[in-house]
């Protein structure tokens, strides 16, 4: 029998997470920088791996799920808890008025010469409000689930027909050439299920299909079709980020700029195969121009149970957190604002706790072979660099399997033994994993914390053949 001596020495493996998450390969291909399974973190920071920022309660509970949160320009901030229409004062949630209990979609623009927000939910007749009262729109306008503006006209979705209204009369349907309608016909045939004003555009979407309408007025609109396969399932995932329009599909999550959809979602493939068709029109996304937080209904949930980001100036995919609920948000004046499935508003990325409550997090390594997949490993230690303030805790597993969740924790804590700096070289001896191929290694905690760089230190075996 032949002995093939790999140079038994120690050896060292270095790598961080700065590649974002990435479920779409198996653990053994994906990249060194990357996790194969995680929560807990945003890019804050980035390159590191830091922890998410947290959210604190703001005002009272709807009482009632929340249908839609949106700014009135930027003078004040209503949301939608049931049927009931509020405005924030400070905190205070003030009832302005009631609708059915829908979601509810919403665009500026001006009624009887005043600022307005304009409010649709497919069930009532259009309402607006003007900072002081909530009245209903005057005319004709069609009973529509989805709304958009530009400085020209309102442009409401009803059915598969995209209707205008007259140049800059928003109570005025009927105005002959110059107030219409537009008919979004494709032969899959289907409703209209998302609106967008993107670029001067409108964009329209059906589940399969895109399309924009061009044009500046009655005499010259026209509907082009930018796709005949790629559609948004849920109103609510369309975002503007970074100049780029951003939603969910029936397959994957999209980039548009104008040009041809792109695919942009193949790193959070196992969450996408695991939404729930059934609650599919509740997933949601908001924005803090920068990052699309996207919302998904996974598993058998059937309220929104995971929180991705993908963040544009990095193009990666992060996990947030798991079982909030979020059901809409709006950036206000700079500020994200949420709310959930029980009616709750939060202010969302500020303070480094859950209303008090420290942030759980976890991520996951691929599984290292170290380049030499044949040969067992005998792992030394694992050292970590990072910012772990004095009331965070930290936990690391080892798996030597590569998939599954056979995790073997590792009976020490780095943190009761390090220095008193914020700033640490944690030192975890491996020396209890028998040798193996291959190994994969967990780290979870809670609190804020920042990691840098990890480093493998172990030996290989030598080969017999």
């Amino acid at each position: 029998m032949a002995v093939l001596n790999v140079r038994n020495s120690k050896k060292r493996g270095e790598s961080n997470f700065s590649g974002g998450i990435n479920t779409e390969q198996l653990t053994m291909e994906v990249g060194d920088t990357e996790s194969t399974d995680e929560y807990g973190f945003d890019t804050d920071n980035y390159p590191s791996l830091t922890t998410r920022k947290g959210k604190t309660s703001y005002g009272a509970s709807g009482g009632a799920q929340t249908r839609m949160m949106a700014g009135f320009g930027n003078s004040q901030l209503l949301r939608a808890v049931g049927g009931t229409i509020q405005r924030d004062n400070g905190g205070a949630w003030t009832t302005i008025g009631t609708l059915s209990d829908a979601y509810v979609d919403t665009a500026n623009f001006e009624v009887d010469g005043a600022p307005a927000l304009i409010l649709v939910n497919g069930v009532d007749a259009p309402r607006f409000w003007n900072g002081s009262t909530l009245g209903t729109l005057g005319g004709t306008p069609p009973v529509g689930s989805y709304i958009t503006a530009d400085p020209s006209r309102v442009f409401i979705a009803k059915g598969d027909v995209l209707y205008f209204c007259k140049f800059q009369d928003p109570e005025d349907w009927s105005a002959a050439e110059n107030s219409g309608e537009v008919q979004y016909y494709t032969f899959a045939g289907g409703d209209i299920t998302a609106l967008y004003g993107y670029k001067d555009i409108k964009y329209l979407f059906k589940r399969d299909s895109m399309a924009g309408l061009y044009g500046v007025s009655y005499y010259d609109y026209k509907i082009v079709e930018i796709s005949n396969s790629i559609g948004c399932v849920s109103n609510r995932t369309v975002q503007e980020v970074n100049g780029r329009l951003l939603f969910l599909g029936q397959n994957d999550v999209y980039q548009f700029t104008q040009g041809n959809p792109v695919a942009i979602g193949g790193k959070i493939r196992a969450y996408l195969n695991r939404i729930n068709q059934s609650q599919i029109a509740k997933c949601n996304a908001f924005t803090d121009e920068h990052r699309y937080y996207l919302n998904l209904v996974i598993d058998g949930a059937t309220e929104p149970n995971i929180r991705l980001v993908f963040d544009t100036r990095y193009n990666i995919w992060r996990v947030c957190a798991l079982g909030e609920s979020f059901r809409a948000g709006v950036q206000f004046n700079n500020v994200l604002y949420v709310g959930n499935a029980a009616g709750q508003t939060y202010k969302v990325n500020t303070g480094t706790t859950d209303d008090g409550a420290a942030i759980p997090w976890s991520v996951t390594s691929k599984a290292f072979d170290e380049g030499i997949g044949e040969a067992e490993k005998e792992y030394r230690e694992l050292h970590i660099q990072g910012n772990f303030p004095s009331d965070s805790t930290l936990n690391i597993s080892v798996s030597m399997a590569d998939r599954g969740e056979s995790f073997t924790p590792i009976s020490y804590n780095p943190l009761s033994t390090a220095t008193a700096s914020l700033n640490k070289n944690l030192i975890i001896p491996l020396d209890t994993i028998p040798l193996t191929h291959w190994m994969r290694y967990r780290v979870s905690g809670t609190g804020s914390v920042s990691i840098y760089d990890l480093q493998r230190y172990f030996k290989v075996c030598r080969v017999q053949h």
